[in-house]
């Protein structure tokens, strides 16, 4: 970790420097300077870069002082400089030594005269070369080296940031691994015993204190929330676990810090006399050249394509929330950067002149927008009206590069735009990625068969009862294999505003071709060894008898392999509030419709390396937990041939929460259904609103019962915590569901670490972004 942050900090010394002036040339070029405040008699007269490459009073100077001040690999260096920026700067040729020599041996430099700073008027040309004092040129190396070191500074605390990042990225990296390879063995016989076994975990480390800085990390940073009451929300902010927010709290330290320490000031300097006028303009520029630094870090932790996503095993929301506090670092940075401009326009009686510049203007407009970009961005304005942030969102973001583009066009080599160019690729490519997505997702062309082009279809339907849009969609292509944790990006491209699209989670997924129905008969009922993955899920609500009869009928009259996704949408405002009125438009409720997918995105947690799994979802978050549950079911189906390492889960428990009692049984005697009377199985469903609703015969024959309220889940967690624990197994407890019963569930289970109990795996899917 040491050698990786020493290295990333060596290459971005290195590159900064690059911008600089490099030491060797400095001498000459502080000779140079000071006789920019003396002028010459001769020809020719006028130019900076005339006078200085070929007016021979001028020349000789230089050459005398250099010759009294510098050493010789400091002239070589510094006079190959200055004959470069002549021709390129000036398009002249510098005057060489032999051209002045008469003026240049012991006794003329010698015999020269002595200036002082400003000794000399600029307004009565000098008619000899003239030698600068030491004072002098003590004070304009001092002022030219504390320049280039703060324009170095600037960069390379900048750089720091992403030295920063890059240890917070190799800290999730390394877990990730260390977690693949703890979990990589299969399951362990009964009641095995090692030597070097983490307690009650049945995880064999190499070393054995590994096992207990494991939980410690858990325990401290990875499973609690930010603040000891168990909320997320701090200082204004809202943080899944205090890791997150630890990470996010450095990196605004840092910022903070790097932003106002490291200037070299003092009295005298050559461009900014008083020590104040010094700072004003260095954190000016420090401050700016921090935000265009942070560009990419911010572009890049806000794409969906995002291969640290897949590195770390972080979600879109962890990275997102990084995405946030980037953004607001850099804007706040941005707004300090035109801020103390403004003052030193102020100071030096130069507003009107500085703002008036194009370029500056072009950072005025850059400001603003950035600003509007981060209020717009604030959770409640953008949850209140997420499809006018997101559009507004793109827009002012590509307004912000454009006039961070042209604030920066009038530097030298465009050294700023090493910055922007990243960023912008970053999210070309991201665009890129997603459009092929959505054409992988929604296109299959063949080459055989009457219909060569296949594209996505689908089919939703509204439960007025359950308050729930059900969307079937089969997608185009057939090369999808889906997973636990994966989610889409739904668009409604014939809509008027057809780009908006949102994520779901995927519910559940069928293949609608032959099995054999006597294995469907079964139901897992009475040996769980039906594979769900096999089931389709047909439309309506029908009994138990009715859906095997249909199961059977249907796989008698269709040989098609097609995949099918569900989705369960709850209709709030905006998109999925149009999604209800075309169903309730429809008859029956129910409308095929053109909905297209971007994705898969997200990840899939290993819920079958654990022996006790504990799923505690709300509302549609039941979408999280039936992936699993089916994945579990076909991962312990005997005789199987998938190629999927076997399930180790010895009992599995579901504790739904749902406004609804509709939405409960819909989903119970349908996708639940496989998994419902399983030995390995147990479900408890709570309504929040009470119902005159009957429960089916089907599921209250299965010992299934719907109970008004909420459950305890402290003593839920509790209970199961201390159950692992006596049968020394694993256990997982996955979360999806509203904000509060997250922040419960959470403190619940990091109270059961705090006492001790070290076989709990904490996973949190994300209810909302």
């Amino acid at each position: 970790m040491l050698r990786l942050r020493w290295l990333v900090i060596a290459l971005a010394t290195q590159s900064a420097w690059g911008s600089g002036l490099p030491q060797e040339e400095r001498c000459v070029t502080a000779v140079y300077s000071t006789y920019n405040y003396i002028t010459f008699a001769g020809t020719p007269a006028g130019g900076l870069w005339d006078t200085r490459c070929q007016n021979p009073l001028k020349v000789a100077s230089i050459y005398a002082a250099s010759e009294t001040y510098c050493r010789d690999s400091e002239r070589a260096a510094g006079f190959a400089q200055l004959a470069l920026f002549c021709e390129e700067f000036g398009h002249v040729e510098l005057l060489p030594r032999d051209a002045v020599a008469e003026n240049l041996t012991e006794d003329a430099i010698r015999n020269m005269r002595t200036v002082d700073y400003l000794e000399l008027s600029r307004g009565d040309p000098v008619e000899m070369p003239v030698l600068i004092s030491a004072s002098y040129f003590n004070v304009m190396f001092n002022t030219i080296d504390s320049w280039q070191y703060e324009s170095w500074s600037h960069h390379a605390f900048g750089y720091i940031g992403y030295a920063y990042w890059a240890g917070i990225l190799f800290l999730g990296m390394a877990s990730r691994f260390y977690s693949r390879m703890i979990y990589s063995r299969k399951a362990r016989p009964e009641r095995e015993v090692e030597s070097n076994t983490y307690p009650a975990t049945g995880t064999k480390y190499a070393i054995p204190w590994m096992g207990n800085s494991a939980h410690w990390v858990q325990t401290h940073l990875t499973v609690p929330a930010p603040l000891p009451n168990g909320r997320r929300q701090l200082l204004g902010f809202t943080y899944t676990t205090r890791a997150e927010a630890l990470a996010v709290a450095g990196f605004w330290l840092l910022s903070t810090v790097l932003s106002v320490v490291g200037y070299r000031t003092f009295p005298g300097n050559i461009y900014w006399p008083n020590p104040t006028d010094q700072i004003l303009r260095y954190s000016a520029d420090r401050t700016g050249v921090m935000s265009f630094v942070n560009f990419p870090l911010l572009w890049l932790f806000g794409g969906r394509n995002n291969i640290l996503m897949w590195a770390t095993g972080w979600s879109f929301a962890t990275f997102n929330i990084y995405h946030r506090h980037v953004a607001r670092v850099a804007t706040l940075q941005g707004v300090a950067h035109s801020i103390i401009y403004v003052v030193i326009y102020i100071r030096a009686n130069k507003l009107w002149k500085g703002l008036s510049k194009v370029y500056v203007l072009w950072g005025v407009l850059a400001f603003v927008v950035m600003t509007l970009l981060l209020i717009t961005s604030l959770d409640r304005i953008r949850f209140a009206t997420y499809e006018i942030f997101l559009i507004t969102h793109i827009l002012l973001s590509v307004i912000t590069l454009v006039g961070c583009f042209y604030h920066s066009i009038v530097f030298e080599g465009h050294e700023y735009w090493q910055y922007l160019w990243p960023s912008v690729g970053v999210w070309v490519l991201d665009w890129d990625l997603r459009i092929i997505r959505l054409v992988y997702c929604n296109m299959h062309i063949g080459i055989t068969g009457r219909n060569k082009v296949q594209t996505t279809r689908s089919r939703m339907s509204y439960d007025q009862d359950a308050d729930v849009i059900r969307l079937e969609v089969t997608p185009g292509t057939k090369m999808l294999q889906p997973k636990p944790g994966d989610y889409y990006f739904l668009y409604q491209p014939l809509q008027l505003v057809g780009w908006e699209n949102h994520p779901f989670t995927v519910g559940a997924w069928s293949h609608d071709h032959r099995f054999d129905r006597s294995l469907a008969t079964a139901s897992g009922k009475q040996n769980g060894l039906l594979d769900v993955s096999q089931l389709p899920l047909l439309p309506g609500n029908p009994t138990m008898e009715e859906n095997q009869d249909e199961l059977g009928e249907t796989a008698e009259k269709s040989d098609d392999s097609g995949l099918k996704l569900i989705f369960w949408i709850r209709p709030y405002d905006g998109w999925t509030q149009k999604l209800r009125r075309e169903c309730l438009r429809s008859k029956g409720q129910t409308v095929d419709t053109t909905i297209l997918l971007e994705g898969p995105y997200g990840h899939n947690f290993p819920l079958w390396r654990y022996e006790s799994v504990l799923l505690i979802v709300g509302g549609t978050g039941i979408a999280s937990a039936v992936p699993y549950i089916q994945d579990h079911i076909r991962r312990s189906v005997g005789g199987s041939d998938i190629s999927e390492e076997k399930t180790q889960i010895r009992d599995m428990e579901l504790v739904w929460t749902a406004r609804q009692t509709a939405f409960l049984q819909e989903v119970a005697s349908r996708e639940l259904w496989p998994a419902l009377g399983r030995e390995d199985f147990q479900a408890s469903f709570y309504a929040t609103r009470a119902s005159e609703v009957p429960l089916p015969s089907e599921l209250a024959g299965l010992g299934c019962g719907i109970s008004t309220g909420r459950p305890h889940i402290p003593s839920l967690i509790m209970s199961r915590a201390c159950d692992a624990t006596a049968a020394g197994s694993t256990l997982a407890i996955l979360v999806c569901g509203p904000a509060g019963m997250a922040d419960e569930a959470r403190a619940a289970t990091h109270l059961a670490m705090r006492q001790g109990y070290q076989s709990i795996k904490y996973v949190e899917e994300s209810f909302a972004w």
